[in-house]
């Protein structure tokens, strides 16, 4: 008997947690965390006159890569944890992207249309031409896997000399595909795809010359079309940029950070800092980095503050590496001609 009571007192119990779980009103947790700002920041000085670094990737803080398009023995520099090395590569002439997707899947894209891949020492992947032309520039590279990506630039028209004819090319399955860009003019600078939608989302600047400004169009790429969303002229404050961030896809549109939401740009932020320089990287977005024309400011979901300053004017960072504990961010100094990795480590 007192088996069967003990049987039917956990029945009730257990009934009564579940109707109180459903019925409550009180809101999840949320377990996406401000993103943390207790970093300690060590530089490293790479005083290269003639090569300025302007690409960095990596697999882990102890693998960091760094490219540059001068001075060829210093063209390719590798950070192992504790120092930096610089070197060239025989026949690797004037790198200007480079992405991995592990420590030996390491891609670099190079002058006259060449992909050379590292899978412990360095040589040739893809020779591409578009159009017969050789003379290409692919000035970035992304993708999903080593046997899923897209290498993407220019080659020079013939009005101005500029690259403004468009290129992108995609590895799949072990063969390339060249993209018709019969619609889109100029430097395919960025290109991610939206893992909420499918889409792949492209950065063309248009170098103008004498005729036209600068400009910089984001497009969207589906179904083998190019549709355009958003353009702007190249100028402080104006300029426009795509990131990704935790698969996601963020439009950054002058002061306005925002993502796509049935097919309409929705504001994500507004940066109401006239030294935003249109760039940010991120791990989610709670935890996102935004470059400031003065230093480096970071957004935690609710307020932008500072990380670190910038003392000389006209200060770049050109790119992030960003891990759970640890980031890495590639500044250049065009005042001194320095080259400088801010290194954070979370305390």
């Amino acid at each position: 008997m007192k088996k069967h009571k003990l049987i039917f007192l956990l029945i009730f119990v257990s009934i009564f947690l579940l109707i109180t779980n459903c019925n409550s009103t009180e809101p999840p947790d949320d377990e996406l965390k401000p993103g943390r700002r207790d970093y300690t920041w060590t530089v490293d000085t790479l005083n290269y006159p003639y090569a300025t670094l302007n690409r960095i990737w990596g697999s882990s803080p102890t693998d960091v890569w760094a490219i540059s398009p001068g001075d060829w023995d210093k063209s390719v520099s590798h950070f192992n944890g504790s120092s930096w090395f610089s070197y060239g590569v025989n026949g690797l002439i004037v790198p200007s992207s480079i992405f991995g997707f592990d420590w030996n899947r390491i891609f670099i894209g190079a002058q006259n249309g060449k992909v050379w891949m590292y899978n412990g020492t360095w040589s040739i992947f893809a020779s591409l031409s578009k159009d017969g032309h050789i003379d290409i520039i692919f000035d970035n590279i992304w993708g999903k896997s080593s046997n899923d990506f897209f290498v993407f630039g220019a080659y020079p028209d013939t009005i101005i000399g500029g690259y403004n004819n468009t290129v992108i090319a995609h590895y799949l399955n072990n063969n390339w595909i060249m993209l018709n860009t019969s619609s889109v003019r100029g430097l395919a600078a960025n290109l991610y795809r939206d893992n909420a939608d499918g889409k792949l989302y492209v950065k063309i600047i248009k170098i103008g010359g004498a005729v036209h400004p600068d400009s910089t169009t984001i497009y969207e790429y589906l179904n083998e079309s190019f549709k355009q969303l958003y353009s702007s002229p190249w100028a402080q404050g104006l300029q426009a940029d795509i990131s990704l961030i935790n698969d996601e896809v963020y439009f950054i549109l002058g002061n306005q950070i925002a993502k796509r939401v049935n097919d309409k740009f929705e504001t994500f932020l507004q940066v109401n800092n006239n030294n935003f320089y249109q760039r940010i990287w991120g791990r989610n977005e709670k935890d996102i980095f935004l470059f400031m024309l003065d230093g480096l400011t970071h957004y935690n979901g609710t307020d932008i503050e500072y990380l670190f300053t910038l003392s000389k004017p006209r200060t770049q960072i050109f790119g992030a590496v960003l891990f759970e504990k640890e980031v890495f961010f590639l500044v250049y100094e065009s005042q001194t001609n320095l080259n400088l990795i801010y290194h954070g480590k979370l305390n």
